[in-house]
């Protein structure tokens, strides 16, 4: 192991091979990103998802960036510490920012799933809530920031670590009651609320559904860049600096595939997305639109038109 770590300090492997897997990874964050922005979701929705996608895009530009800084070190091509390089700390922080901004994201769209459910028929009809949403967004770079000075710039990094795992258990923990709630929702509303208002329970509730693997399997991801994390912060004083360099490749690693693996699971699980990506890489079949007449029985009419969605 003596042989590898002087390898990765005497060549530039790891800023080649982390450019390379950033690069890879963003492929589809940036195809969801685009393909959102063409289907019938809700505006809240959509900007949720497009900010989380920005979050998970920062999260590997910053990653590349953090990496690129190692090719004018002159200590050698892989890190030695926390603070070493001496701009380390900072590019750190900024990677802190963007994760935890993500994580921030993810609950708040699970918390719009159930939130759509309330007044659906209102809520559908709706535009983008501007006024909470961006007040929010703030917030969220906010926490991120006080995150990334607590763990790297002040030094407290069980507490910085202990915030982190609980947002990504409380996103797991609210999207989880959203599947129930919105589940009971639309059967509560079935046959006895407007098309508009079923439609809308119906689309939190497949959302919420296609999001919860995709946070249960970013949570194991999470998990695992999370043990290394505590590895080190644990055990600092009897690490070495190449071994610090094993160490943090293994945690951006886990979190670079963390952000392809969420993209790529949401586009696969949820139809209307799935069906965009494919329309955008021309595997589009031209049909007409099935016509719909509108029949007494609203639950034939119901079935029909969820129908022409899939």
């Amino acid at each position: 192991i003596d042989t590898l770590l002087d390898f990765l300090v005497r060549y530039p492997v790891l800023p080649i091979l982390f450019f390379v897997l950033c690069t890879i990874c963003s492929i589809p964050i940036v195809i969801l990103l685009i393909a959102t922005q063409g289907i019938p979701l809700h505006p809240n929705c959509r900007y949720l998802i497009s900010f989380w996608c920005i979050s998970l895009l920062g999260v590997l530009s910053n990653t590349i960036t953090l990496y690129a800084e190692m090719l004018f070190y002159d200590k050698g091509f892989a890190p030695l510490g926390i603070i070493d390089p001496p701009m380390r700390p900072y590019f750190l922080a900024i990677h802190s920012v963007l994760y935890a901004s993500s994580s921030c994201f993810e609950m708040l769209l699970a918390v719009d799933c159930i939130l759509s459910t309330q007044q659906p028929h209102v809520y559908h009809l709706s535009g983008v809530k501007y006024s909470t949403l961006v007040p929010l967004t703030i917030f969220v770079y906010i926490i991120g920031f006080f995150i990334g000075y607590v763990i790297y710039l002040s030094g407290y990094h069980v507490f910085g670590l202990m915030i982190y795992n609980a947002i990504d258990l409380s996103t797991l923990m609210v999207n989880s009651f959203g599947i129930f709630y919105c589940k009971k929702q639309y059967e509560s509303l079935y046959g006895k609320a407007s098309l508009n208002a079923r439609y809308q329970v119906n689309e939190a509730y497949e959302m919420a559904r296609a999001m919860h693997p995709v946070y249960f399997g970013s949570f194991l991801l999470k998990v695992l860049g999370m043990m290394i994390a505590y590895t080190y912060v644990l055990m600092m004083d009897h690490f070495d600096g190449p071994i610090y360099a094993l160490l943090d490749a293994g945690y951006f690693t886990a979190h670079s595939f963390n952000c392809a693996f969420s993209s790529s699971f949401l586009i696969f699980l949820h139809k209307p997305i799935c069906k965009s990506v494919k329309d955008l890489f021309g595997s589009k079949t031209m049909q007409e639109a099935p016509i719909v007449t509108v029949e007494s029985n609203t639950s034939e009419t119901t079935q029909k038109y969820f129908s022409m969605l899939e």
